[in-house]
């Protein structure tokens, strides 16, 4: 099993952080990092890294890369410069899919998705006592024990894998993507996709026209 840093390298080299050297720029590569990681349990029934995930409060990290990110961004970036990619082709296929559907989103719409899953909720519940102190050595994350969040990614990739054969061009609107082909996102329509994504309860949809109306599924 390879070093979550060379997981990291491949976000951080294809520009994944969106905001380098920031916060939000950590907080963004951690949620993608430990969504691979459930990508790749729900795909092929184990983590694609050994490292531990912990609960903070804006979701899961993986600590040793968030402090690096936070310590030694620039030595960081010029080893994700240098880096050459060797994955495999499953280890390619799950980073790629995670870069299209959650690559767009921001690092507070990523923390948002993460909340909604349980095994942040129960690790993070655990590492909190009565009196609100956060201790981030009993907050390690049980992904791979909870059956729901598993499904519930598997659902997203196939979800994914159903639209972009069908659809060309993609747009992600408040965390959700939404794949569509053959029309405009004029601003009214893109206007409904937000008001659609603010109650949406799946990540990926497909979107097309019916007689000049706007269909979600």
């Amino acid at each position: 099993m390879r070093d979550v840093y060379d997981y990291a390298k491949f976000f951080v080299k294809n520009g994944a952080d969106s905001i380098p050297d920031t916060y939000d720029g950590n907080m963004k590569l951690q949620k993608l990092l430990v969504l691979a990681d459930l990508a790749h349990i729900a795909e092929y029934g184990e983590p694609l890294f050994e490292e531990e995930v912990l609960a903070f409060q804006n979701g899961c990290v993986v600590e040793k890369v968030r402090l690096r990110y936070k310590n030694d961004y620039r030595g960081l970036k010029q080893d994700s410069d240098r880096f050459e990619s060797d994955f495999t082709q499953e280890e390619y296929e799950i980073l790629n899919m995670v870069m299209d559907i959650f690559g767009n989103a921001s690092a507070r719409e990523l923390s948002e998705i993460n909340h909604t899953f349980t095994f942040w909720k129960e690790a993070y519940r655990k590492g909190t006592d009565a009196n609100g102190f956060h201790d981030k050595r009993k907050s390690v994350v049980d992904i791979e024990g909870q059956a729901g969040d598993i499904e519930k990614m598997r659902e997203i990739l196939n979800a994914y894998r159903e639209s972009s054969t069908e659809a060309t061009a993609s747009e992600t609107i408040n965390g959700v993507t939404f794949f569509y082909d053959g029309f405009e996102l004029t601003e009214e329509r893109i206007e409904q996709l937000e008001r659609f994504a603010m109650e949406a309860e799946d990540e990926a949809y497909s979107v097309y026209l019916d007689g000049g109306r706007l269909v979600i599924y």
